[in-house]
């Protein structure tokens, strides 16, 4: 029944859309709900964990149904479920079906696979029953693995939970979209064709970034910086030649020039206000950006409140003054706003061609 009820809300929701992209009002249009800040590793990049209340460990479920329910009036398209790790939350599964049956042109998954197997296979078992997409982070083999996940025997534990994604899906007669995130660093930079050949092995497509540390969910780590760009350099060759890899070429091309300094400022929070207005909306309601503060609390606010706050006019003045970024999440932002036919015709080449 979802699925023939999801067509002409997906419609709907688009045409919203639309009319917000022609008056440039931003909008919710895919934020993340992280609704945990615990996790099952400590990367040394990731300051989430820190971020972990002992009074407050997981949203409520109450609360998580007020929010979708904003987003849904919004015109928000769909959102990811995150954390910390989201596996983590008692009622996952609850908060899965509960967005899966509001008819949200996408809703996923983003999950470490990497825990106690009951929470993995409850996890898997809702995700697929659902219908919604799933994707992992696989950034390292063996002990660079440990070291960068922050945990014990973590890649051999994550092919584990990939190969039963995969034959759960088989068994049950129902295919989902996976996907795979790999962060590109000093320490695993030398195991790049081996993640590849494994991944190639799984054929998800693949998200590649780079470590670097200017963004709010981020740990300086010195190890993890690269010491120039020539073994980056190298590894993106091997990367574009990769069928699994989603992230284009010209993304690619502009992670070594970013820590060279020779990054030219794109930021879809300034060009593309609609869809490239990026949130994350923490377990207690909270709303932040990809820096600063909350500017304010989707429980309280609508997001149409929120975007008009003076706190939020406050973070575009940070985000103007801002030197820029490169992120690959900035993928498909950057196709929706072009510069030319021709990079129109290169963009959609580079993504939905591999």
């Amino acid at each position: 029944m979802i699925t023939h009820l999801k067509t002409p809300h997906v419609l709907k929701q688009a045409a919203k859309n639309v009319v917000k992209a022609i008056k440039l009002e931003r909008m919710m249009f895919f934020p993340d709900i992280l609704i945990t800040h615990h996790c099952t590793q400590r990367c040394l990049q990731c300051s989430i964990p820190l971020n972990a209340s002992p009074t407050k460990p997981f949203m409520d479920f109450d609360d998580y149904k007020t929010i979708v329910n904003r987003l849904d009036e919004h015109g928000t398209q769909g959102f990811v479920i995150s954390g910390g790790e989201p596996m983590l939350h008692p009622q996952l599964p609850e908060f899965i079906h509960y967005a899966a049956a509001k008819n949200f042109g996408r809703i996923h998954l983003l999950s470490t696979l990497y825990g106690p197997e009951r929470l993995i296979e409850r996890a898997v078992h809702a995700a697929i029953d659902a219908g919604i997409s799933l994707s992992v982070s696989f950034d390292g083999l063996d002990e660079v693995g440990d070291t960068v996940r922050g945990a014990r025997n973590v890649s051999e534990r994550i092919k584990k939970s990939i190969e039963y994604v995969k034959n759960e899906m088989e068994r049950r007669g129902k295919r989902i979209h996976c996907a795979v995130g790999v962060v590109l660093s000093q320490l695993n930079v030398h195991q790049t064709a081996e993640i590849l050949s494994y991944l190639e092995g799984v054929g998800w497509l693949t998200e590649v970034d780079v470590y670097r540390w200017q963004s709010q969910s981020q740990l300086e780590n010195d190890a993890m910086k690269f010491k120039d760009t020539k073994d980056l350099r190298e590894a993106i060759e091997l990367v574009k030649k990769s069928p699994v890899v989603l992230t284009p070429d010209w993304l690619l091309d502009m992670l070594p020039d970013f820590l060279e300094g020779k990054f030219e400022k794109y930021c879809p929070y300034l060009s593309l206000p609609t869809f490239g207005t990026k949130v994350f909306i923490h377990p207690d309601g909270s709303v932040k950006s990809c820096m600063g503060d909350a500017f304010g609390n989707i429980l309280h606010q609508t997001p149409e409140e929120l975007f008009n706050s003076k706190e939020w006019k406050a973070q575009m003045e940070e985000k103007v003054r801002c030197e820029g970024c490169v992120n690959t999440c900035y993928t498909r932002g950057k196709v929706l706003y072009p510069t030319s036919m021709k990079e129109v015709r290169a963009n959609w080449e580079q993504i939905w061609n591999r």
